[in-house]
Parts: C-alpha cells; sequence; structure tokens
C-alpha cells in the first residue's frame, strides 16, 4: 500500500512526462532518441528541446552532421528522490536507485552531445582538440564521483551501493574515451 501511495505521489508532484534539452557541439545537428527500438523523440535541429515520457527505461540519443562522425549518448533514467537528488555525469549519465514506477523516474534535464569532426586542418589541431576531450571527460567523470561521494555520506547508503555507482562512472568513462580513440584514429588532416 505504501508503494502505491508512494507512486501516487510522485505522479501529482512530478508528472508522468519532462522535457529535456538536447545539445550539440556543433549546433544544428539532427538528433533521434529511442526506447527499447522505440523513437520518442527527435531533435532537429539542435539546441531542441523534447518531450519524454517519463520509464525506467534509459534513452539512447545519436546525433548526425555532416562532416562528424554520428555522436551518441544515453540518458540513464533516474529515481526521483527528494533527497539524494539525481547525480549527473557531465550531462551524460544519470545514476540512481532503481523503482517500479515510470512516474518515480526521470532523465537529466539536458545532455550535450559532442560531435567530432572527420577532418583537421592539421596534426597540432587534432592533437589538441583530442586532448580537450579527454581531459573534458576526466574531469566530468571525477566530478560525478564527488558527488556520488558526497551523497553517500549524507544519505547513508552502503558501501555496495556506493562502490556501484563509482563502478558505472568509470565504465562510462573508459567507454566513452574508447569512442573517442577510435573517432581519433579514423580521422584525417586535410590534404594540402
Amino acid at each position: 500500500m505504501t508503494a502505491v501511495a508512494l507512486g501516487a505521489c510522485a505522479t501529482l508532484t512530478r508528472g508522468t512526462s519532462e522535457t529535456v534539452s538536447i545539445i550539440t557541439d556543433p549546433p544544428e545537428a539532427s538528433c533521434v532518441l529511442k526506447r527499447n527500438g522505440q523513437i520518442v523523440g527527435i531533435a532537429n535541429p539542435t539546441p531542441a528541446t523534447v518531450t519524454l515520457e517519463k520509464s525506467k527505461d534509459d534513452v539512447s540519443v545519436v546525433c548526425s552532421k555532416n562532416g562528424h562522425f554520428d555522436g551518441m549518448h544515453v540518458l540513464s533514467s533516474t529515481f526521483q528522490n527528494m533527497t539524494f537528488g539525481n547525480i549527473v555525469f557531465g550531462g551524460f549519465i544519470g545514476l540512481g536507485v532503481d523503482a517500479a514506477s515510470g512516474a518515480m523516474h526521470e532523465y537529466p534535464d539536458n545532455v550535450t552531445v559532442i560531435l567530432i569532426p572527420k577532418e583537421f586542418s592539421s596534426e597540432q589541431v587534432m592533437a589538441a582538440f583530442f586532448d580537450r576531450q579527454v581531459d573534458r571527460i576526466n574531469a566530468d567523470a571525477d566530478e560525478a564521483v564527488s558527488q556520488v561521494r558526497k551523497s553517500c555520506a549524507t544519505e547513508k547508503l552502503s558501501v555496495k551501493e556506493c562502490n556501484s555507482l563509482v563502478a558505472r562512472i568509470d565504465a562510462e568513462r573508459n567507454a566513452q574515451i574508447g569512442r573517442l580513440q577510435t573517432q581519433r584514429a579514423a580521422a584525417e588532416v586535410e590534404a594540402r
């Protein structure tokens, strides 16, 4: 009975849908949002705002723009908790505790998808660009880990729960850097 009342409360206070801002760098890309293989939104051109029905299931965001590699991101559904809040890894990944009701879940308010150019003016420009992206990913991940550790201390989450959240952040960090390295290997320098 308590779970049903709690779910109803979340539906009344938070609603069953929400808006998410889709931002790309560079702008004016086209993004398709899918949940369980079904299109749930389109952002074209970016930046754009998309309304999503709340769900416990994640939403994939794939963005494309001429002259760039496709960019990808996963909007992770997080449990709405008045005190724990929404821990977001640089707008890339939301973490939290699973719940049964979609109305008790939420996605990050916004996401920024970086689209990597397929061609650079020189080796130095390309190296500097990719180095900045790796630094950004590491800084975002470090900040997310810091937020998790603070929340774990104030919310008295178990060591296992906290370590699981940190492991998810590290896995996402490694996945993003891996995708970046693949794109770097495929990028070219303009012929002169």
